[in-house]
């Protein structure tokens, strides 16, 4: 993760992940599908990041946070694509413009594994730092995700409220792990700031496009 933001033109603000959206989003099949199936893809887009952290994180009581965090990403994986199959429509495909975790790691100036783990403890601490946003992230969308099922599938919504519960727990993984391999609070402090940055932009981006998507394939019903 580059220290520095990269720049973003600005756009126009788009409120979809609110309530009201996801209700019209979940209402239909096609659609309850496919929010079940991004949120499975977000869930196991690590690309190796977690084996890497396996091997390097030397403190054996963070080893094991990291094994478990790791452990629960698969899990959630598999227990949200069962919720995608369970709705009984195939879940339109998730394009490039919506895979999540690749936005955030392409506005961050993060390239392959070895530019993202090219800075020692510093790199842990950052990779750390924005897994807490992303799960922070997480803790506050979620539990929309799990009202807007609720009416229309209250095991899937019993699968995101878990999963809620877990990302809470991981949050607390990564707030101590960053505090670990961060050289002072300060540092950690401004790393965090920046990471909340990227996340924010990140996560309009998403929205913008998620909701083009939405509306170009005919996933949503009407207000």
């Amino acid at each position: 993760m580059s220290s520095t933001p990269a720049a973003m033109p600005d756009a126009a603000p788009v409120e979809f992940f609110t309530p009201a959206g996801y209700a019209r989003l979940i209402g239909s099949p096609r659609g309850r599908a496919f929010p079940l199936s991004w949120m499975a893809q977000a869930e196991e887009a690590d690309e190796g990041v977690f084996d890497r952290l396996l091997a390097i994180v030397d403190v054996p009581e963070l080893n094991r946070m990291v094994a478990i965090h790791a452990n629960d990403e698969k899990r959630h994986s598999a227990l949200l694509r069962r919720c995608a199959a369970r709705v009984g429509v195939a879940p339109e495909p998730v394009p490039p413009e919506l895979h999540y975790i690749e936005q955030l790691r392409r506005m961050s100036g993060g390239g392959d594994l070895e530019a993202v783990f090219a800075n020692g403890h510093w790199s842990i601490m950052q990779i750390f730092a924005m897994l807490q946003v992303v799960e922070e992230r997480g803790v506050r969308q979620f539990p929309m995700v799990a009202a807007a099922l609720r009416p229309v599938d209250s095991e899937s919504a019993d699968v995101v409220t878990a999963i809620i519960r877990d990302e809470q727990r991981h949050v607390g993984y990564a707030r101590a792990i960053s505090r670990r391999y961060a050289p002072d609070e300060a540092s950690l402090g401004q790393v965090v700031a920046l990471c909340r940055e990227v996340e924010a932009r990140a996560f309009a981006e998403n929205e913008r496009a998620y909701l083009r998507f939405a509306e170009e394939h005919d996933l949503l019903v009407c207000p």
